[in-house]
């Protein structure tokens, strides 16, 4: 018996890393995937993506547009995500729970991005720390759970944050990568405008070789097979190159210091969500000052100085570009920074585990089990308008005789059809 205790010890000392990954993991999966019928919203976005995926799927209608980026603005994203989300629900037969699966889905490739990228430039403990803060916090959980191409910003941004400090230091190969991630990023949102002036601000300092040239010319038909749809529709249509410099001119009302610094809160404002408690808020005002000073402390290098040039234009870059703008700003449109916030705090987190005084860690440690319970319990108690409570309108509807028509956005008219079908009556 001892020697079989012994043995357990030995497996869970050496391989404590994998295990603590896996508990993780295993919430993770938990929080994001429980009660999807139920919990999941199924809104305007998501009823706009159904509708697309059965007119892909049904009628063989291939649109070479993606969403609108900006409602009344003529301007449209990729298609990327439309196919991505239509093949969720092909393999649902049209069900409507392909769009909380795919949600779902979608958080297991941020997870794993997040856990990657911050290993590879920190350390697994580091990377644990932050896995498990986006993990637990109700706005990570919320924010994961919503089906819509915004989901996928945190991610795409860090792997080209990734990306460009692995050329900063020397690692031209990784412009295939940034090329990949760059390309998608415009079929996701209209924010990846970000994207090129942050790349443009990092030019100084990539390696001017002959391997990067090599690169450079392998690298641009990657980033412009992306653009291949686009480009289709603006050769199709000339009003639609028209719309976007339209709307530019309509919402661009210069750079003014004024309006910078009525922006300053909303700069840092993806700290919040994190932040979770209103006293701790706040914090956020020194938190990236605080990472750089720590970060910084005991030696300075060319990773190093690269490093923290990247996270100030993370947060530089959205907060400026987004005082030039005159329309309506939502903190989503921060979503960038959104993981550059979450591994800072890890990082922060895993200095104070390594202090050599107790005090520190307990209190800490004290904190976060308290911020799981809060958090896991907010969300227990937490429920969107899901499928399944709209579900009960439209079945009342069906044994009443009534019928539901189309509606654009309504979830009620996709639920209609969907369950008409499924009977073998045709509607629409």
């Amino acid at each position: 018996m001892k020697k079989h205790i012994g043995t357990i010890k030995l497996f869970v000392f050496t391989n404590k890393t994998l295990i603590l990954f896996l508990i993780v993991f295993i919430v993770f999966l938990f929080l994001r995937f429980f009660q999807l019928d139920s919990r999941n919203p199924f809104g305007w976005d998501q009823v706009d993506n159904a509708w697309v995926s059965k007119n892909i799927i049904v009628n063989h209608e291939f649109p070479l547009v993606g969403m609108v980026a900006k409602q009344s603005s003529g301007i449209f994203i990729g298609t990327a995500y439309y196919y991505m989300i239509a093949f969720f629900y092909w393999i649902f037969n049209l069900n409507p729970i392909a769009s909380g699966v795919f949600a779902g889905v979608t958080s297991i490739f941020t997870f794993l991005v997040l856990f990657y990228v911050t290993k590879k430039i920190f350390s697994v403990g580091v990377a644990l720390i932050a896995v498990f803060i986006n993990t637990v916090a109700f706005s990570g959980i919320v924010f994961d759970r919503l089906q819509w191409p915004v989901n996928f910003i945190p991610a795409i941004s860090l792997i080209i944050f990734y990306s460009i400090y692995k050329i900063i230091v020397g690692e031209p190969k990784y412009l295939l990568l940034l090329a990949l991630a760059l390309g998608f990023s415009f079929h996701i949102h209209f924010t990846s405008i970000y994207f090129p002036i942050m790349i443009f601000l990092s030019l100084i300092f990539f390696p001017k070789t002959k391997e990067m040239l090599k690169y450079i010319l392998i690298a641009l038909p990657i980033f412009f097979f992306w653009l291949i749809p686009s480009i289709i529709v603006f050769l199709q249509n000339q009003q639609y190159g028209s719309s976007v410099f339209q709307y530019g001119n309509s919402y661009y009302h210069g750079f003014h210091l004024r309006r910078v610094l009525q922006l300053a809160n909303d700069a840092l404002i993806q700290f919040e969500p994190f932040l979770t408690f209103s006293i701790l808020k706040p914090v956020k005002f020194i938190l990236v000052p605080l990472f750089i000073v720590v970060y910084l402390f005991k030696s300075l290098s060319k990773d190093k100085l690269a490093l923290c040039y990247l996270v100030i234009l993370w947060f530089i870059i959205p907060w400026f570009v987004l005082s030039t703008y005159s329309g309506e700003i939502s903190d989503y449109y921060f979503s960038t920074n959104r993981f550059i916030v979450v591994i800072i705090i890890a990082y922060l987190l895993a200095k104070t585990f390594l202090l050599k005084n107790w005090i520190p860690k307990i209190i800490l440690s004290c904190f976060l089990i308290y911020y799981v319970v809060f958090n896991v319990s907010k969300f227990l108690s937490y429920k969107e308008g899901g499928i399944y409570e709209r579900s009960k309108k439209v079945f009342k509807a069906i044994k009443e005789g009534k019928e539901i028509g189309f509606q654009e956005g309504v979830s009620e008219s996709y639920l209609y059809y969907y369950y008409m079908r499924k009977e073998g009556k045709k509607v629409y």
